[in-house]
C-alpha cells in the first residue's frame, strides 16, 4: 500500500480536508510556471493525529514540517519561515486523546509542540520520497504470557510490558520494546527469594501471580497484583512464619511491589490489607491521588457470576488503604461498577485511565475463555476521579436516588438511576466470541491501553490460540499470549447535540471512544504499519500457522536471557511456542511436557527404547517402544494437531515426514481438558 504513486491533492487522503487544501495551495506557488505538480508516493490511510515532534524519526527524505504551539485560549502559533519551517496550514485546538493527559486548572493546554499526521514532503522539483514500512506479528509473545499489562516507560524511551506467571519461578516476566514489534526480556520481577515471601511454593495448581499491572507511580515502577489459591495450611505446617500468612490471609493475596528501574531489585511484597478479590489496578489521577481498583464476586449478586469492580484511594508511601468521609461517616470500599448488562458475568481486569476531563474504566468481561471480551465506560472527571465520585454521591442522595451500598462501610455509584460510569453503546469493545468456533484465535480480552509517543495508541491482550485435531475439535495446548492491535479514538458522527436554537455542534472536548484500527473489527495476524508513525497500512487476517523447534537434549537453566526458562515441581522448564513444533530429546534422559501437576506426559530415552507415561489427572496411561539398533538418528517428540509422535530423524525438518515408531493422543494436556489457566511447558530431567 505504501509506495504508491498519488497526486498531492489525494496524497493526504485522511487528514482533515481544510489542511489537504492548505497543503497543495502552499505548495503550487513555489513550482516553475512550465512544470507539473509534484508527484508524491505517500500511504493513503494517514490518520490525523498530534503528536509530539520527533524530526530526526521520520524516514521521509527532504521533508519539512511546521511546529505547532499551542496557546492559553486554545489557538496555535506558527513558528516564522526563517526557520526553514513551512506553514502548510493552521491548526485548531488541540482536544483529542492523543496530544496531552491532562489540563492547567484553568483549561489551558500544556505549552507542548505537536506536529499533525507525519512531515509533509515539500518539492520544488520532481521527486519520490520513500515510508518506511514495520510489520508486526501476532501473538507478539508466543507460548504462555497471558493478562498483559504495559506502559510507556519514559526512562528507559520503550514499552514494558509485564504477564502472569502462575505457580512459575521466577515470576513477572517483563519484556520491554521500542518498535512493538521486537520484544526482549528485561527480567522478573519475582525471583527466588521475592517467590518465598509470596508463598509461591505453597500455591495450587492454576494458582500463583495472577493479572499484574504495571504503572509508574510518584517515579517507581509498581506492579499491583494477586497471589492466589495459597495453601496456608501447607504453609504453616512447612514452618512459614505465621505473620506472613495472616498477612497473605487479611489481603487476600493482594500485594504492591516497587522498584527503581525495571530490571530491579523490586522491593516488597507490600500486602494491602483489606484488598478483596483479584485483577488489582493501580491508578494516579491528576490531582495526585492513587487508587486501588480491583475486581471481587457481588456482595449482593442477582445472578451467578456477578462480580463488582471496586476502588479505593491507597496511599503510595506506606501502600495502606485510605478511609474517605461523607455526611454518612468514613467509608472504605467505593463500588464502580457490576457488568455490562443483565446477567454479564466475570467484569474483572479493570484498567482507570485519565484522557483530558474524562476518566476511562476497561474492564473484561465473559469469564477467559469463548465468551471473553473487553468492554469501555467513561465518567466526566475535569478535576479529579474522587471529586466525580462525590459529586455523583451528592447529587443522587439530594435526589433520593443513592444507589445502595453492598455494605455499611461501603458506598456504590452503580444505581438505578444514578451511576458514575456510562459505557460506550457499541461494546464489546475487543472481543472474538462472534467469530464462532471456527475461528483460531479464541477468548480474546484482559486488555490493557498504551500511549505511545511515536507509533500512536495500542492495546494489548490476551487470546489463546486453538490447534484443531481429529477427534476433541479445536483444543488450546499453549495457554493465553500476548496480542496487540492499533487504536483509533472516535466520535459517532450522528452524536450531534442541539444548543438553543443555534446549529447542531458536537463537544470539542470529547475524546470519543476506542475502536480497533483498520475497520476489521478483530484481531489481526499480522500487522503493517509506518514505522515513523504507526499508521495502519495494512493488515492480513488468517490463520496464525507457525512451527518451532524446542532443544531439550540438555536441562536449562533458569535465567538464560531471551528464552528465559522458569521452575516448577522441580524441574526447568521453557514455554512452549508453537502447537506444531519438534522437541529434541536427549539420548539418556527425560523430557517432560508439562500442563499441570496432573496433566504431564514425560518421554524418557536409554539408546534402545522409549517409555513414556501420561499423566490424565487421576489417570495414567504408559507405554514402551523399542528403538532400532544402529537406526541413524535421534529420538524427536513431534506435537501436530493435538497429537505427540514419537520418531527418529536426522533433524529437525526431518522429523515432521520421518515415520512414527509411537503415537499418543495428548490432548488431556489442553487447557480444556484440565481445567486450569496455564498453557504447556517443555522441560529436560537428565
Amino acid at each position: 500500500m505504501d509506495g504508491r504513486t498519488v497526486h498531492p491533492t489525494s496524497a493526504v487522503r485522511g487528514i482533515c480536508s481544510a489542511r489537504r487544501m492548505a497543503y497543495a495551495a502552499s505548495i503550487l506557488p513555489f513550482l516553475p510556471s512550465n512544470e507539473s505538480p509534484p508527484v508524491l508516493s505517500f500511504p493513503l490511510q494517514a490518520r490525523c493525529r498530534p503528536r509530539a515532534i520527533e524530526p530526526h524519526r521520520a524516514p521521509i527524505r527532504s521533508a519539512r514540517i511546521l511546529p505547532i504551539k499551542h496557546t492559553a485560549r486554545g489557538g496555535a502559533r506558527r513558528f516564522p519561515e526563517a526557520h526553514g519551517l513551512f506553514p502548510y496550514g493552521r491548526a485548531r485546538r488541540c482536544v483529542c486523546p492523543f496530544a496531552c493527559a491532562r489540563r492547567e486548572a484553568h483549561g489551558a493546554l500544556p505549552n507542548r509542540m505537536y506536529w499533525y499526521d507525519r512531515p509533509l514532503p515539500i518539492w520544488r522539483t520532481t521527486m519520490t520520497a520513500t515510508t518506511a514500512t514495520m510489520d508486526i506479528t501476532n501473538p507478539v509473545l508466543r507460548g504462555m504470557y497471558p493478562d498483559p499489562s504495559w506502559m510507556w516507560d519514559e526512562r528507559g524511551e520503550r514499552v514494558a510490558l509485564v504477564n502472569s506467571s502462575f505457580e512459575l519461578v521466577p515470576g513477572l516476566p517483563i519484556h520491554v520494546s521500542d518498535d512493538i514489534a521486537n520484544w526482549e526480556l528485561a527480567g522478573n520481577a519475582v525471583d527466588e527469594a521475592m517467590a518465598q515471601r509470596l508463598l509461591i511454593p505453597f500455591v495450587l495448581d492454576s494458582g500463583g501471580l495472577y493479572a499484574p499491572t504495571l504503572r509508574m507511580i510518584r517515579g517507581k515502577y509498581v506492579i499491583a497484583c494477586t497471589v492466589a489459591r495459597i495453601d496456608l495450611d501447607a504453609a504453616d505446617a512447612a514452618g512459614v512464619d505465621p505473620e506472613s500468612i495472616e498477612a497473605a490471609r487479611t489481603s487476600q493475596g493482594n500485594f504492591i511491589i516497587e522498584a527503581d528501574a525495571l530490571e530491579g531489585p523490586w522491593r516488597g511484597p507490600y500486602w494491602i490489607e483489606g484488598a478483596e478479590g483479584i485483577d488489582p489496578d493501580i491508578f494516579e489521577d491528576l490531582d495526585g491521588s492513587v487508587y486501588w481498583t480491583q475486581t471481587r464476586p457481588a456482595v449482593r449478586p442477582r445472578w451467578e457470576g456477578q462480580t463488582e469492580v471496586w476502588t479505593q484511594r491507597i496511599d503510595p508511601e506506606t501502600w495502606r488503604l485510605c478511609a474517605s468521609h461523607d455526611a454518612d461517616g468514613d467509608y472504605g470500599k467505593t463500588v464502580l461498577w457490576t457488568g455490562y448488562g443483565v446477567e454479564a458475568v466475570w467484569a474483572e481486569g479493570p484498567h482507570l485511565y485519565r484522557i483530558g476531563d474524562w476518566v476511562y474504566l476497561m474492564t473484561a468481561e465473559g469469564g477467559t475463555s469463548f465468551d471473553h471480551s473487553e468492554m469501555t465506560m467513561r465518567t466526566w472527571a475535569p478535576d479529579g476521579l474522587g471529586p466525580a465520585i462525590e459529586s455523583l454521591q451528592g447529587q443522587a442522595h439530594a435526589d433520593g436516588t443513592e444507589p445502595r451500598a453492598p455494605r455499611a462501610d461501603e458506598r456504590s455509584v452503580v444505581g438505578r438511576y444514578a451511576r458514575l460510569f456510562h459505557p460506550c453503546k457499541k461494546n464489546p469493545f475487543l472481543t472474538h466470541r462472534h467469530l464462532g468456533l471456527e475461528e483460531r484465535v479464541q477468548c480474546v480480552g484482559h486488555a490493557d491501553l498504551l500511549h505511545h509517543p511515536r507509533l500512536g495508541w495500542w492495546v494489548a491482550c490476551l487470546g489463546s490460540r486453538e490447534t484443531p485435531t481429529a477427534d476433541h475439535g479445536a483444543l488450546s495446548f499453549l495457554g493465553r499470549e500476548t496480542f496487540v492491535a492499533p487504536v483509533e479514538w472516535q466520535h459517532d458522527p450522528a452524536q450531534w447535540s442541539l444548543e438553543s436554537n443555534g446549529p447542531a455542534q458536537r463537544r470539542t472536548d470529547d475524546p470519543g471512544w476506542p475502536v480497533l484500527a483498520g475497520g476489521a473489527g478483530r484481531l489481526a495476524q499480522t500487522l503493517r504499519i509506518d514505522a515513523a508513525d504507526g499508521t495502519l497500512l495494512d493488515m492480513r487476517i488468517g490463520p496464525c500457522e507457525s512451527q518451532a523447534v524446542v532443544d531439550a537434549r540438555m536441562p536449562f537453566t533458569v535465567g538464560e536471557g531471551e528464552a528465559a526458562a522458569v521452575r516448577a515441581d522441580g524441574v526447568v522448564y521453557r514455554r512452549m511456542p508453537e502447537d506444531r513444533c519438534v522437541v529434541l530429546c536427549p539420548p539418556r534422559g527425560t523430557v517432560r511436557i508439562r500442563q499441570d501437576s496432573r496433566h504431564t506426559l514425560s518421554v524418557a530415552t536409554d539408546g534402545a527404547s522409549v517409555q513414556w507415561a501420561l499423566g490424565e489427572g487421576p489417570e495414567r496411561r504408559e507405554g514402551m517402544v523399542p528403538i532400532s539398533e544402529g537406526e541413524p538418528g535421534s529420538v524427536m517428540l513431534v506435537f501436530d494437531k493435538g497429537m505427540a509422535r514419537v520418531v527418529v530423524a536426522q533433524s529437525a525438518e526431518q522429523a515432521w515426514e520421518a515415520p512414527a515408531v509411537e503415537v499418543i493422543d495428548v490432548a488431556p494436556l489442553s487447557t480444556e481438558w484440565s481445567g486450569g489457566f496455564v498453557g504447556c511447558l517443555v522441560g529436560c530431567e537428565a
